[in-house]
Formats: C-alpha cells, sequence, structure tokens
C-alpha cells in the first residue's frame, strides 16, 4: 500500500514499512483520507535537487508577522539549501526555505504521517533537522523525519505546551526529546523544567537579536516626553483587554510597534485610543531599534498566573523575545505588566533591567515615574550594554551547525550568561515529577 509514496526510493519505503507496523497503535485511525499537498519550490530550488537539504519544521508559516519567524530566519536563514515543513497556515503568507510544505499531522495514525513525510520530502538527503515545536503535530513531523532519513535532529523550544498545560502528550513528548542530539531551549526556565521532567541533556539559545544592531555602548536617555513604547504578542483577548484598562487611568501616550491584525484577537480602535496606544503595526527591525531608543521605557503584557488564566504555559514559561530586542538593541528599560514571577519579570529583575508592576494604573504609573528618572535610566542603560553583546546572533548560524554535530553548545557564551540564574521560584508551583518510559 505504502510503495507508490516511494517509488524512487525503495530502501526508505521498507525502512517506514517495518516503522509503522509497530507504531500504528499509538494513533487513533482516520476514517477520511488526509487532504494531498503541494510542495512549493522557490526560485532557483530545483538546481540544487541533488544536493543535501536541511529541514526546518515549525507550527506556523515562516514570516515576520509573529516572534517565531525572524528568529528562524535568524538561526536558519544562511543554510544553502533548506526545505520547510509547517503544520498550519495562520499568519498569511510563508516566505522562507527552497521549498515549502504545510503538512498537519493532527488525527493521523503514525504510518500516514510517516508516509506524508517522506512523500514530501522524497529521496532528498536530509543533513541536520531543526525542529521549533508547538503543536504536537510537529513533533510527529519531526519524529518522522529522524526515524527515516536518520538526521540529526536539534530541538529549539521557545514556549511550553507539555509541563504547564497538557496539550501534547508526555509519551510523545519523552519519544521526541529522546531522539534529539540537541535540545535547546530560550531560556533558563523552560530548560530546567524540561530538564527535571525528562531527565535530558538541555541547553540554552536565547532569541537571539540580529548583530549589526546590537549596541554595546549605553545609549544616552531621552528627553521624557510623556510617551512610552508597547511591545509584545497578546496571546489572548483577556491580556489585551487588561493592559488597554490599566493604561487608560495613567495619562500616556503609548506607541504600539506589533501585530495588531491578529487572527485570535480583536483590537477595537475605542478600546486603544481609551487606553492612550496608538497602533503603529510591524515595522522593520532596523527601524524599530531607531524608533526604541526615543522612548524611556518599553512596555511588555506578561500573564497574572491568577488561577484559570487562558494560555497557561504561555503565562508561566514564555519570555517573549522583544525584552532581549529592546534590552539589546537600545538599552531601553522594560516595564513588565503582570506577575513577578512571570519570565520576563525574573529576567528584568536578575540583569536590573527594570520594574515590573501588576495591572493596576497607580502601580503602573508609579513604575513609570521611576524609570524615567535621569540617574536610574543611567544605571538601567549601562546593565543593558554590558547585557547586550551576548545577545547578538553573530555567527550563530555556524554556532547552531556546529552543535548540532556535537550534540552540545559549540561554546558556552548563553550558558555563561544565565550562569546564576535561580529557577527554582519558577518551577516549585509546577509540581513537576520525572517521566519515566514504561
Amino acid at each position: 500500500m505504502l510503495d507508490p509514496a516511494f517509488s524512487r526510493n525503495r530502501v526508505l519505503a521498507e525502512r517506514l514499512r517495518r516503522l509503522v507496523e509497530v507504531s500504528d497503535c499509538e494513533a487513533p485511525p482516520q476514517p477520511d483520507p488526509a487532504p494531498e499537498f503541494d510542495v512549493f519550490a522557490a526560485p532557483g530550488a530545483l538546481k540544487r535537487l541533488n544536493e543535501p537539504v536541511d529541514v526546518v519544521v515549525t507550527a506556523n508559516e515562516v514570516n515576520d508577522r509573529h516572534g517565531t519567524g525572524p528568529l528562524v530566519k535568524r538561526v536558519f536563514g544562511g543554510r544553502a539549501n533548506v526545505f520547510s515543513i509547517r503544520s498550519r497556515n495562520d499568519w498569511g503568507g510563508h516566505d522562507f526555505g527552497h521549498w515549502s510544505v504545510c503538512l498537519p499531522q493532527r488525527g493521523l495514525p503514525r504510518s500516514e504521517v510517516y508516509r506524508r513525510v517522506a512523500s514530501a520530502v522524497g529521496n532528498r538527503r536530509v543533513r541536520q533537522i531543526l525542529c521549533v515545536p508547538y503543536l504536537a503535530d510537529e513533533f510527529l513531523t519531526a519524529i518522522a523525519l529522524h526515524d527515516a532519513y536518520r538526521a540529526k535532529l536539534c530541538s529549539w523550544l521557545m514556549d511550553d505546551q507539555n509541563i504547564a498545560v497538557s496539550n501534547v502528550p508526555d509519551a510523545l513528548a519523552a519519544e521526541y526529546l529522546e531522539k534529539c542530539s540537541l535540545r535547546l531551549f530560550t531560556h533558563p526556565e523552560l530548560r530546567d523544567a524540561y530538564r527535571r521532567k525528562y531527565g535530558l541533556e538541555c541547553y540554552l539559545l536565547p532569541a537571539v537579536v540580529p548583530g549589526r544592531l546590537v549596541s554595546t555602548e549605553p545609549a544616552q536617555p531621552p528627553e521624557p516626553d510623556g510617551a512610552g513604547a508597547l511591545i509584545g504578542s497578546f496571546w489572548s483577548q483577556a491580556w489585551f483587554d487588561r493592559t488597554c484598562e490599566a493604561l487608560a487611568g495613567c495619562g500616556r501616550r503609548i506607541d504600539w510597534y506589533g501585530n495588531n491584525e491578529s487572527p485570535w484577537v480583536r483590537f477595537p480602535a475605542e478600546d486603544l485610543a481609551r487606553a492612550g496606544i496608538r497602533a503603529m503595526g510591524l515595522v522593520p527591525e532596523e527601524r524599530l531599534a531607531a524608533e526604541l531608543r526615543r522612548y524611556p521605557f518599553v512596555i511588555v503584557p506578561a500573564g497574572t498566573l491568577e488561577p484559570g488564566e487562558e494560555n497557561a504555559g504561555v503565562a508561566r514559561l514564555s519570555l517573549p523575545g522583544r525584552i532581549l530586542f529592546a534590552v539589546a538593541v537600545s538599552h531601553t528599560p522594560v516595564l513588565i505588566l503582570g506577575s513577578e514571577k512571570t519570565c520576563g519579570a525574573r529576567f528584568v529583575r536578575h540583569f536590573g533591567l527594570g520594574a515590573v508592576a501588576p495591572y493596576e494604573s497607580s502601580a503602573i504609573r508609579a513604575a513609570m515615574d521611576e524609570l524615567e528618572h535621569p540617574a536610574r535610566q543611567r544605571e538601567i542603560r549601562r546593565r543593558a550594554a554590558a547585557v547586550a553583546g551576548s545577545l547578538s546572533a553573530e555567527g550563530i548560524g555556524r554556532w547552531l551547525a556546529e552543535s548540532i554535530e556535537r550534540g552540545r553548545p559549540a561554546d558556552d557564551r548563553f550558558e555563561k550568561l544565565f550562569l546564576s540564574y535561580d529557577t527554582a521560584e519558577a518551577l516549585e508551583p509546577l509540581d513537576i515529577r520525572p517521566y519515566r518510559v514504561a
């Protein structure tokens, strides 16, 4: 039954047949056949058909409309031959890779997952695999790629879907992580949570910043004009609504640099106006770096960590990459809204880069006044400049390729940056228990 899908590579077909014979019991049957898919080739890609490929697996399109896209381009975009596989289309366009395909896997038996992966990639020689997982689909796709092509698999986990929440089953996460030759995480809380649960070696690769934009000389504070900047993403309607409610009582003009056309969240013009928020939209990173230098502080909404909060995994175990961007390129003090126990708040406190305030207007106004004080501005910008160089993406492509081959980081630049980081406070409420394969 599988032979037509693998007619170009009988060895691969036979290998996958043996694999799926023992794995079909792990997934429910699919009553209807999955729709077929198209592999899109970028201009000039056909000239590279006989060359080895590196495969990148993501949840969504790789583009500049959401945080993961620019990061994937930054660390993997310099590869000579990239095959991009994604699970969903949510952000209106994909612009990465020499070949690309949307390959949903949800609900499919393991045999069909393997068939679809091998049918899409064909008999290409796969050199390395980078997976940036979020949905269970990416875990399955990466496992199939590893098993079929025997290439080294690297995981770069940015958001949790297994520990604070249970959207990815433990057995699937364990299988995936054990097959990775290298496991990278964007920040220490996430790394230590998975290290504690699965007992595997895990390392750090933060949301690095374009080297050309990084500044290691402290930036001069701007003259306060009553305005601030808002950066970061809103993961739910509740996050946006409470941000507007809190900022409405602050009497400030807030320029928001971010995607105000989310497929999940509404941004009513009247709510923005009431909060004093002016939507600037997405701007190129070069321009954003220059714009942020004009503000005495940047605001980053975070979770409250209250019971029943939506997107609990994001709220508790995510570190917004835009915090690192602002620190590295403009040294602008950071004001985190939400709980002091979020990863963003912990990062700001650890390096002395700003302040944290709950979603209360009076507390936010006090924090803004504090951050605008000249002495505080100079202190924070000096500390940010000292950290900035360690967040640079300069040479990160070579670093990643070498690290995947070694199965460990090529150097300890990121481990050293977070060497004294204490994650016990973050992990204690999660009650993480070691997972052992039965």
